[in-house]
């Protein structure tokens, strides 16, 4: 670092001034060290620069980069199952694998080029790229050139003052032990102190290095300055040339590139982060829509598979430890898909299952809509193997979502939901029976016992009513004119079993309906409607026989014991043809007492259908005609 003090000659102690080759040698190693040091400077603006750049790039952009990147992922993780799941119908299809294990193939794809810009915008690397191999390991050396490096950019008079101290610990003559050493100690401290004043940085490193050495000649001849100097300019001109190399990165790097553009386009009016912000939430937008496209595609995957392993099932079998013939199910071993759990099992609570019970618990306040995602997720698999038609399919999940997100505080649409699922959550495919379901789902089967725990909190359960509302079928009212998810409820179970869809608004019946066989669907989660106070319901008894009536909360509150009768009469007898007039019913209570048409039903009553002796017949007789006329129902 050359500067006003820099001198055509330096001072020497009792000896000429150097001669010219040497004041040539000085002179280059200034000319050198003010390159590497204006270098230094100009590196250190860009890089600072850049940083700058980078950082307001990465604040402006940054969470827009992040959502991008998740909804890349959802999209990559749906195509990797959809892709084990259709390899895994191949291999049953073909019957060439008795252990499926389909779980091995992952799908990926590139970055995309805005994300690789992020990324090196991100990013300062702090070694520099070189393509000559031979010529990086030359700069590596021995590691010694970065220390010299350090001391020669370091300031001139710092380096003077720091070199003559460590010096001036040596070479005080109050050190020696004996007269001549403290001669020779005066000698070399004398010259120290000159050089120091005439601020000749190279006589003190010579002194420093032969001291090093364990040498204390005081003679340093000009071939050995020379020497010393052009060792200093070449070190000095390899670090040049590492710092010519860093400014070159540095101009050829995503970084600069971006910040080139952006001064280009605001010269012309634009802005690059701004318009960059726009073009990343329209590319999210776009992913998130062809994830939940491809959403839809899971469905029609896993019952390829269920087709596929019904028909394996049916040529393959396997002995048992016993030697026993038994049937073989490829999905209970090939890991993919796993099985839905069975309902004693949906009671045990594992120490897995109450943890998320307590995390459940604590999201219906603080997250809650990570908890209804949950609750969507447990009632889609208590339904069993066909899930209601309100969620049947991914566009069904969207609706049911969009309906819930109202009253979910911070609630992001379905797809950033599924881009960032709790880890209770997975996409993923099981089996119940013979079907098979893809999906949002459990992680572990285990977990329903979780989340019917957590039912038990009243948060959680009234998150839980809401979730089960959304998922009746869209229906429209004609009477109050309302339109939306209808509510299901059992009209009527006990002695038979009428379903019927009800308006949650005035609870006018829209339709009425038996079902025959194993529930599913949105049936199967008529226990939860109740259990949740969705629906509520009152039980007679005929002749010892409890029949129960199902109804909206509402109804139920101004429930008479002329309304309950009425219920019997529509559902049982106009239904089945038994001729018993309506003022022959009548509805008693425990206690012996008859209600009056107009009576309020009281909650928690123990209710009696008695009939008048008078009209021929008795409950246990009715009873009998009614069990008689349900069987023939069921007959061809």
């Amino acid at each position: 670092m050359g500067d006003s003090r820099a001198r055509s000659a330096l001072v020497h102690v009792g000896r000429p001034a150097p001669d010219p080759a040497t004041l040539a040698a000085e002179a280059r190693l200034r000319s050198t060290l003010e390159e590497v040091t204006a270098l230094d400077l100009e590196v250190e603006a860009l890089s600072a620069t850049l940083a700058d750049f980078a950082r307001a790039y990465e604040r402006s952009l940054g969470e827009a980069f992040q959502e991008l990147h998740a909804a890349e992922r959802l999209v990559r993780r749906i195509q990797a199952l959809e892709g084990r799941l259709a390899v895994l119908e191949g291999e049953l299809r073909d019957g060439g694998a008795t252990a499926p294990q389909a779980g091995a193939r992952r799908s990926g794809g590139p970055l995309s080029a805005a994300a690789a810009a992020a990324r090196a915008a991100r990013v300062r690397r702090s070694e520099a790229e070189d393509d000559d191999g031979a010529e990086r390991e030359g700069e590596a050396g021995d590691g010694g050139d970065a220390e010299e490096a350090a001391a020669m950019l370091e300031p001139e008079a710092l380096a003077l003052k720091r070199l003559h101290r460590s010096l001036a610990r040596l070479l005080h003559p109050d050190l020696a032990q004996e007269d001549g050493a403290r001669e020779r100690l005066g000698e070399l401290m004398a010259r120290a102190n000159a050089a120091y004043e005439a601020g000749d940085l190279a006589t003190l490193e010579l002194m420093a290095e032969r001291l090093g050495a364990g040498e204390l000649d005081p003679d340093v001849s000009p071939e050995e300055r020379r020497a010393h100097l052009d060792r200093r300019t070449s070190a000095l001109e390899r670090i040049r040339a590492a710092l010519g190399r860093e400014r070159e990165r540095l101009l050829r790097s995503d970084t600069a590139r971006l910040l080139a553009e952006s001064r280009r386009r605001a010269q012309a009016g634009g802005d690059l982060l701004g318009e960059t912000h726009v073009e990343l939430a329209d590319e999210a937008r776009a992913a998130y829509a062809d994830a939940l496209g491809r959403l839809g595609l899971l469905g029609t995957a896993a019952r390829a598979v269920a087709r596929a392993r019904t028909a394996f099932m049916t040529k393959i079998e396997r002995r048992g430890p016993t030697g026993a013939r038994r049937a073989f199910d490829p999905l209970a071993e090939g890991g993919l898909v796993r099985m839905g759990a069975a309902r004693l099992e949906r009671q045990r609570a594992t120490p897995a299952a109450r943890d998320l019970a307590r995390k459940l618990e604590d999201a219906a306040q603080a997250s809650p809509a990570e908890a209804a995602l949950t609750l969507l997720a447990f009632f889609a698999e208590e339904a069993g193997g066909r899930p209601p038609d309100a969620i049947a399919r991914a566009e069904g999940w969207s609706a049911a979502w969009e309906r819930l997100r109202p009253a979910l505080p911070d609630a992001p649409e379905l797809a950033r939901a599924l881009a960032r699922l709790p880890r209770h959550l997975v996409l993923g495919a099981r089996a119940h029976g013979e079907e098979v379901v893809a999906g949002v789902q459990l992680a572990e089967a285990e977990l329903l016992a979780g989340v019917r725990i957590a039912l038990e909190r009243e948060q959680v359960a009234a998150l839980a009513r809401a979730v089960l509302a959304t998922l009746g079928p869209a229906e429209a009212c004609a009477g109050c004119g309302a339109s939306g998810p209808a509510q299901h409820l059992l009209r009527t179970r006990g002695l038979d079993e009428r379903h019927g869809v009800v308006c949650p608004g005035c609870g006018a019946i829209l339709r009425s309906y038996w079902r025959y066989g194993e529930l599913d669907g949105l049936e199967a989660l008529a226990p939860h409607a109740l259990r949740l106070g969705l629906v509520a319901e009152v039980t007679a008894q005929l002749a010892g026989t409890a029949i129960g009536f199902q109804m909206l909360p509402a109804e139920r509150e101004r429930l008479t014991a002329g309304e309950l009768l009425r219920r019997f009469a529509e559902l049982y007898l106009v239904q089945y043809g038994v001729d018993v007039p309506g003022e022959a019913l009548s509805l008693g209570t425990s206690r012996g007492g008859v209600l009056s048409a107009d009576a309020p039903v009281a909650p928690g009553a123990k209710l009696r259908l008695a009939v008048d002796p008078s009209s021929g017949t008795s409950p246990e007789a009715l009873l009998d005609q009614l069990r008689h006329r349900i069987e023939r129902r069921f007959r061809p």
